[in-house]
């Protein structure tokens, strides 16, 4: 008898509470709604705003950070980032990929030779005129430049140990190696890991 009187008052118990959660329904569902569109307003606004592949993050550039000015102001930015604007020159006049590599390396050299004589900068393409110039095709070309810049992060052209100006020649070259290009077309100079 005491079981039976037990079970019925857990019975009772959970049908009283069931009545509260069947009025604060609509509440939840509005609550839910709410959190859903402020977690994911963000993404939907970048892949409706911006294309779905654009939502995709570009390999990120690194090395030691320099300042210049622009039109826009001051900024400080990641050398190899810089260097991406630059290369971005050569990236669809016909170079295979082991060129550019090399060509990256040899961009690099001048620009810190620059950097360390106090020389102008290079006349670049920005992120927007890259956009621009590249239409469709801006997120694989982006790719590729970024991860071109990225594979030779920190790689210089040194000449007796020291960093000279560099003149991108015709680069010779039978399927091999950026190692081997520049090799074979800077016999006098050295690849150097600089950072």
């Amino acid at each position: 008898m005491k079981y039976n009187k037990m079970r019925k008052l857990t019975l009772q118990i959970p049908n009283k509470n069931l009545l509260s959660i069947h009025k604060m329904m609509p509440v939840l569902k509005i609550t839910g709604v709410i959190f859903c569109l402020v977690l994911f307003l963000p993404y939907i606004i970048t892949v409706f705003g911006r294309g779905v592949e654009e939502a995709e993050k570009l390999p990120l550039l690194t090395g030691p950070e320099i300042t210049i000015v622009t039109e826009k102001g001051t900024q400080t930015i990641p050398t190899d980032e810089y260097l991406c604007g630059i290369l971005a020159q050569y990236y669809d006049k016909g170079y295979t990929k082991e060129e550019l590599k090399a060509i990256s390396i040899i961009l690099r050299s001048n620009f810190l030779y620059d950097l360390e004589n106090r020389k102008n900068f290079y006349d670049l393409l920005s992120y927007q005129d890259r956009r621009e110039l590249w239409g469709q095709n801006f997120l694989n070309y982006e790719k590729e430049v970024r991860n071109i810049i990225s594979e030779t992060a920190g790689k210089i052209l040194l000449k007796n140990g020291k960093i000279e100006e560099i003149t991108i020649c015709d680069l010779l070259h039978d399927g091999q190696s950026y190692e081997t290009i520049l090799q074979n077309n800077y016999a006098d100079y050295a690849i150097y890991q600089y950072f």
